[in-house]
């Protein structure tokens, strides 16, 4: 029987792509990037968010490619409403991939490749196709929730999750792919997933102990700052909390409290030498990836 840290090495590897995945993701992604250019004059695009900076979890869902838009497109649509923009991204995919497949969202479009499936294994689910301006020091993007172009750098967000995983010896990427895990198997009281990276970032500290431990910390910490503001860590744009409302928060924070309480129950189990009942209560807090063999 394996132990407990056994498990989260098992749990880690699990949240790994496969081969598969790696695969499929590129074809996918590569697609879309050959559609929006056919439509658009594009300078460059990148892959950015938690797919680009190696922290996303399974199933792969909005996996974001990031299009730096030429001059000739900032002359057309920069001074337009940004849901212009979204809704002339959203045109163009629904040419290749049909009407009920690509939605506006708030800053991108969306193709979902598997909009009702049950089966989420290997599969890429969804990709964001996020317009954007260099604008020189930064880049602008449209938010229709706003109605205006925003801020952001997305290439600074990279540098940074790089920095702190390499600080942590290389265990930060892996603990921030746990605890969104856990954030999808608990409903996902902290939105969006991003703001769990951006707050990785302060409460996660070297030195490095264990994951299980790690994640304890995180499930303790994260009560007593999910109700801040935590700002975009690039210095532009809104803060990354602004969709979590005093209702969110306190829910977020009562969802916390208990995996803390479980997680405290499975150390102490562990402890005591039943490592059969502590890997069976972490398989109940971080969902069903988490392998109790």
């Amino acid at each position: 029987m394996i132990n407990t840290q056994e498990a989260f090495e098992k749990f880690r590897q699990r949240l790994e792509l496969s081969e598969t995945e790696r695969k499929d993701t590129i074809k996918r992604h590569n697609e879309v990037r050959d559609l929006i250019r056919a439509d658009f004059v594009v300078d460059r695009d990148i892959l950015t968010g938690s797919y680009g900076r190696s922290t996303k979890t399974k199933p792969l869902k909005d996996v974001d490619i990031f299009f730096i838009l030429g001059q000739k497109e900032k002359d057309k649509y920069r001074q337009k409403a940004p849901s212009e923009l979204i809704d002339a991204f959203v045109k163009t995919l629904r040419g290749k991939y049909g009407h009920d497949a690509v939605d506006p969202g708030r800053r991108c479009a969306t193709v979902e490749f598997e909009k009702n499936t049950q089966d989420e294994e290997g599969k890429v689910l969804s990709i964001d196709a996020v317009p954007a301006f260099d604008m020189g020091d930064c880049y602008e993007i449209p938010d229709r929730h706003l109605g205006k172009w925003i801020k952001t750098d997305p290439e600074i967000h990279a540098d940074q999750a790089t920095a702190k995983n390499k600080e942590l010896g290389g265990k930060w990427v892996p603990l921030v792919k746990m605890v969104k895990r856990w954030n999808r198997s608990a409903g996902k009281p902290i939105k969006p997933s991003f703001l769990i990276e951006v707050m990785m970032q302060e409460l996660v500290d070297a030195p490095f102990t264990t994951y299980p431990s790690e994640v304890r910390r995180f499930f303790a910490a994260a009560q007593a700052g999910i109700d801040r503001a935590w700002p975009d860590p690039a210095g532009y744009g809104p803060p990354v909390s602004d969709q979590m409302t005093p209702q969110l928060i306190a829910e977020a924070q009562r969802i916390l409290r208990d995996a803390d309480m479980k997680a405290a129950m499975a150390v102490r189990y562990e402890q005591q030498g039943k490592q059969s009942d502590a890997i069976a209560l972490w398989r109940e807090i971080m969902g069903r990836y988490f392998p109790t063999s």
